[in-house]
């Protein structure tokens, strides 16, 4: 009998916890909270993957299209075509042979142009054509330097690239090498399920901007479950304060920009130093648009470190000082427009 009304008050009391929880949640969830406006990256026509050949790339020889959505508001959507390597073509060039005068260029979203038709490599791709080079943009969104080695790697070895130019911004050198995958949902970095990395959601290639919209507000996480998630988050968060997470973050950050150093070494090694060209591009940071002094202070230390460990033959071309302002930039997005990409084109082919 004790056993039983034991068994019949655990019941009540797990009973009287669901049920405020259940009727929290569904209200969560019909309120749509916690309201979230970050970006939903959608992607049509192709996939976006690294199994296989170990380097990202899109489903080759495709025209594909890019969206992002932040909220209720569609911030971009183009259509790029990719050539038979699975890079997007920013410029197309017929100057002889590829294999003796090609010139491979690798960055990351920056330089593939996201969120733009055009790319602000196509104004020194021209002058190289005009030179007689042809040249591949082998950028692709989310590389850091690692992994713009790799594909610097694969253009040497598959193409027969003969120089190098490597495009970065300050955050490319604490990124690692992280691999993709893709199925029909989705294409994502490697996780257990889409959603739970940074994604690219798919869709049908004929949605509208209104269904691209009603699609990525499909994909935001509502309920209980986020909100329990994100207070996870801010008590992990307090607790590194506390225990000095910081000396520990700044050592993680050493090592990925050792990793980055060692990345820029080997493509000095392959390609030679002197055929190899590093250019640093301007975001929203540089031009006080974004961040904080600190961080700033501690990204431009950082990035002096990088550049120093850098053998004295590579060429360098700082374009921070790009005249761009808020105008070159999309609003909510970090990547500049098209405007933005024509002057950074000019003030790289200068």
């Amino acid at each position: 009998m004790k056993k039983r009304i034991g068994i019949a008050n655990l019941l009540i009391m797990v009973i009287a916890i669901s049920i405020p929880i259940v009727i929290a949640d569904q209200y969560l969830r019909f309120a749509r909270f916690p309201r979230n406006n970050t970006r939903i990256m959608l992607l049509s026509g192709g996939r976006l993957d690294s199994s296989g050949s170990g380097i990202r790339r899109y489903t080759p020889n495709s025209s594909l299209r890019h969206s992002a959505v932040y909220g209720e508001v569609l911030e971009y959507s183009y259509v790029f075509k990719t050539d038979r390597n699975g890079f997007r073509v920013t410029y197309e060039c017929n100057a002889g042979s590829a294999a003796s005068n090609l010139v491979a260029i690798t960055g990351d979203s920056f330089t593939e142009g996201q969120g733009s038709n055009i790319s602000w490599t196509e104004r020194i791709q021209k002058q190289l054509c005009d030179q007689g080079y042809n040249s591949i943009n082998a950028s692709v969104a989310g590389y850091g330097v690692e992994e713009m080695k790799d594909s610097l790697d694969y253009a040497h070895e598959n193409l027969g690239a003969k120089r190098a130019i490597v495009a970065i911004i300050f955050d490319d050198i604490y990124r690692p090498r992280t691999p993709m995958t893709s199925n029909l949902t989705c294409s994502m970095y490697e996780s257990r399920r889409c959603g739970d990395s940074v994604t690219w959601w798919h869709h049908p290639e004929e949605f509208t901007p209104k269904d691209l919209i009603a699609f990525a507000s499909s994909k935001y996480d509502v309920g209980i479950l986020p909100v329990l998630r994100d207070l996870k988050s801010k008590s992990k968060s307090y607790l590194k304060q506390l225990i000095g997470y910081k000396d520990y973050s700044s050592d993680v950050n050493s090592k990925l920009i050792n990793r980055s150093i060692s990345a820029m070494e080997s493509i000095a090694s392959r390609y030679g130093a002197k055929n190899v060209s590093l250019i640093i591009l301007p975001t929203k940071y540089e031009r006080n648009l974004e961040g904080s002094p600190e961080d700033k202070t501690r990204w431009s230390t950082d990035l002096r470190t990088f550049l120093n460990s850098l053998h004295k033959d590579i060429s360098v071309k700082d374009l921070r000082n790009c005249p761009l302002d808020a105008r070159h930039f999309f609003r909510i997005d970090g990547h500049p427009n098209e405007k933005g990409h024509k002057q950074l084109g000019i003030c790289a082919s200068t």
